[in-house]
């Protein structure tokens, strides 16, 4: 449920530390519910802390994360919301967004068109098309009335697509020119909260705050239902999705964690891989070279790289103390 994420952490006292810092390779960006903000650097393939990237004073708790032209970009739950434009390689500081007043805490963030689009959590809820090489603002999206809380946000076939903790869920399609409502979704009944937002195929697919957890899959055309996945009993609340060839993937918040790989043709469930005990409450997914990586709120925080084959565990990052509770992930190849 919502509520679980508004977890907030005393700044860790230890100091950050690094292993080797390589300039090539695959990683996996893991942002934590600390103060100040941390985001660590894995590599992909040992699943070993490379680097850690520590942010100014004040950018707290790393909410979301994504990448463009090479750069990885961190949004903070801060008020006013903030987004640094971080370089992977050296893991420092390049540049700071500071979003206009009243656009507090930065809660998702996705690229398109060579621009950086950042979603926050007020009310209405709003979007800022941001130019990732000045850091400024560009536009606007402020929602309709009613159209609160905004909680995830993705990108297709040249719209931007955003969703609402509100009942029953809510998502609008975002010209990205104008940074205007094209059309919005409205959920079945019973389909409260959208928790989770990707897209495969042309399609969009949000996942629910319920028990048990459902995800839709909308046509983004018409902005209307195509067909639900039902998850298994104890399956509950899809805070995670993503997708990798050809398949869609859910995480629940359960006690273990718990991600179904389903088939988005008949939306019907493949396989599902069940988190190692003290595995908790998936709160990210996100993909990297055939695997998916599975970021957990647990102290200190993990992530695990599984199998999407056989929906098994390849290996588990461990976070240094202190960085605790993964709230978001990403991934780049430098």
């Amino acid at each position: 449920m919502k509520a679980n994420f508004y977890i907030y952490c005393p700044p860790p006292v230890t100091t950050t530390t690094t292993t080797t810092t390589t300039t090539t390779g695959s990683y996996v960006f893991a942002g934590y519910s600390t103060a100040p903000g941390y985001v660590d650097k894995i590599d992909a393939s040992t699943m070993t802390l490379v680097k850690t990237y520590t942010p100014p004073s004040g950018h707290n708790y790393v909410y979301a994360l994504t990448y463009l032209s090479g750069y990885l970009f961190v949004g903070y739950n801060t008020t006013p919301g903030r987004v640094d434009k971080v370089s992977p390689s050296t893991m420092t500081l390049v540049k700071t967004f500071t979003a206009p007043s009243g656009h507090n805490a930065v809660f998702a963030l996705t690229s398109l068109s060579g621009y950086i689009f950042v979603g926050y959590d007020t009310v209405p809820g709003r979007v800022d098309k941001v130019s990732p090489s000045t850091m400024t603002l560009v536009k606007t999206f402020t929602a309709p009335s009613g159209h609160n809380n905004l909680y995830k946000l993705t990108s297709i076939s040249g719209y931007v697509f955003d969703s609402y903790f509100t009942y029953p869920g809510l998502a609008d399609k975002i010209s990205p020119s104008t940074m205007t409502l094209v059309k919005t979704f409205t959920a079945p009944s019973g389909h409260g909260y959208i928790e989770s937002l990707t897209s495969l195929s042309g399609y969009v697919f949000a996942g629910y705050s319920r028990s048990p957890g459902r995800v839709d899959k909308i046509n983004p055309s018409t902005m209307s239902l195509v067909k639900t996945f039902t998850a298994p009993s104890g399956h509950n609340d899809a805070t995670a999705l993503t997708t990798l060839s050809g398949y869609l993937f859910a995480g629940y918040f359960t006690v273990p964690g718990r991600i179904d790989k389903i088939s988005p043709s008949t939306m019907s469930l493949v396989k599902t891989f069940t988190a190692p005990s003290g595995h908790n409450d998936v709160v990210d997914l996100t993909t990297l070279s055939g695997y998916i990586f599975a970021g957990y709120l647990t102290s200190p925080g993990r992530v695990d790289r599984i199998s999407t084959s056989t929906m098994t565990l390849v290996k588990t990052f461990t976070a240094q103390t202190g960085h605790n509770f993964v709230l978001s992930l990403t991934t780049l190849a430098i």
